[in-house]
């Protein structure tokens, strides 16, 4: 059976999608527009980050380099996930690295939804400063087909980090953050950081009444999410009223040449909370099955020295006194602390969900 590759241009079948689903209708924001400097598309990007915290991004912009290389990341992430299982547990992500920054994460490690199953996920996770060569991390452990890729992997995170760039700057410019603090400056590809690219294979779930959750709700740890996938699967959570939750909305696939973008922790810390961080989760369809469903991300994250603190500026309010200052390493470090708990104490549960980013982080 033919495994699909997750693409932007792989087009979704509008029957693959039920019509009696609620459907987040995110905005679509042109990164060619952007990078030309259109103010009214700057607009409709903080608007998207403000309100839902996720965005279609549309990739065929002519100066924009990402489109042709992701059939080629696809293949590769096939190709690793079909290795036998002890190859892919000789470059086990605890193992090799406190940060989770380089190896792979077999099925059920992770605090999940699945009933007595914890995640429904496998992972294998590969950094910016090897494929760099920053802090002299070029010989990071890696198997064959990882080594092989690495002209593909260097030229995807090449061009991730020049839109991430370009959304940066326009979203400090609508803030009116001053120039040392614009948020462009804190996520430059020469700058060692935590920066991963992502590859993901969820396994098969059974048609159920009840939705079977394999990736549990959570926010990104990091700044901006870029994710390829042509099959759904992805939910995001609606803003609630005070502490309310709100509904959960399915996303659809993106359409050719897009890619789904979501905002993460840093970027809400570093805003005082102004932009918000998407909680989202990966399930499958009412009352069908879920077929093994495949995905990468790019997840852009600040360098580990930047304290995530916001300054003041007539649209970022003033931090709340007493709320502790943490830089990007502590705060990635707390998460995954909590990520790989067996139970999720109701005190760290806003730490996974991002509920209270700001004014609560005192652990």
């Amino acid at each position: 059976m033919a495994i699909p590759v997750p693409t932007t241009t792989a087009k979704p079948e509008a029957e693959d999608f039920p019509p009696d689903v609620p459907v987040a209708h995110l905005h679509t924001i042109d990164l060619g527009k952007l990078q030309a400097g259109d103010a009214a598309e700057a607009q409709q990007l903080f608007e998207a980050s403000r309100t839902t915290g996720a965005f279609y991004l549309d990739l065929r912009s002519e100066e924009s380099d990402i489109l042709p290389v992701l059939e080629d990341i696809g293949l590769v992430s096939k190709e690793l996930f079909g290795l036998p299982l002890e190859e892919k547990c000789a470059y086990d992500v605890d193992k090799l690295t406190s940060r989770k920054c380089n190896g792979y994460k077999p099925v059920g490690r992770n605090y999940g939804g699945l009933a007595g199953q914890r995640d429904g996920f496998e992972t294998y996770v590969i950094p910016k400063n090897g494929i760099l060569g920053l802090n002299n991390q070029a010989d990071f452990p890696r198997p064959p087909v990882i080594t092989a890729a690495l002209p593909t992997l260097h030229a995807l995170t090449t061009a991730i980090n020049s839109a991430a760039q370009t959304i940066t700057h326009h979203l400090s410019q609508t803030l009116a953050l001053p120039p040392a603090h614009n948020l462009k400056y804190k996520h430059q590809i020469t700058t060692p950081s935590q920066d991963i690219i992502r590859l993901l294979k969820y396994q098969p779930q059974p048609a159920s009444k009840q939705i079977l959750i394999p990736h549990a709700a959570h926010t990104d740890m990091g700044s901006l999410t870029f994710l390829f996938t042509c099959q759904p699967g992805l939910q995001i959570q609606c803003p609630g009223e005070g502490e309310e939750k709100g509904d959960w909305e399915w996303v659809r696939p993106p359409r050719e040449g897009h890619a789904i973008v979501n905002l993460g922790d840093s970027l809400s810390l570093l805003t005082n909370g102004v932009l918000r961080s998407c909680v989202h989760r990966v399930g499958q369809l009412p009352n069908r099955a879920m077929p093994t469903r495949y995905s990468f991300a790019y997840m852009v994250r600040p360098a580990d020295h930047i304290v995530m603190v916001a300054p003041r500026t007539e649209r970022i309010p003033a931090t709340e006194p007493g709320v502790p200052v943490l830089t990007c390493e502590e705060w990635i470090e707390r998460k995954y602390s909590v990520l790989r708990l067996k139970e999720r104490p109701l005190g760290l549960e806003w730490m996974m969900t991002g509920q209270q980013q700001c004014g609560a982080q005192n652990v």
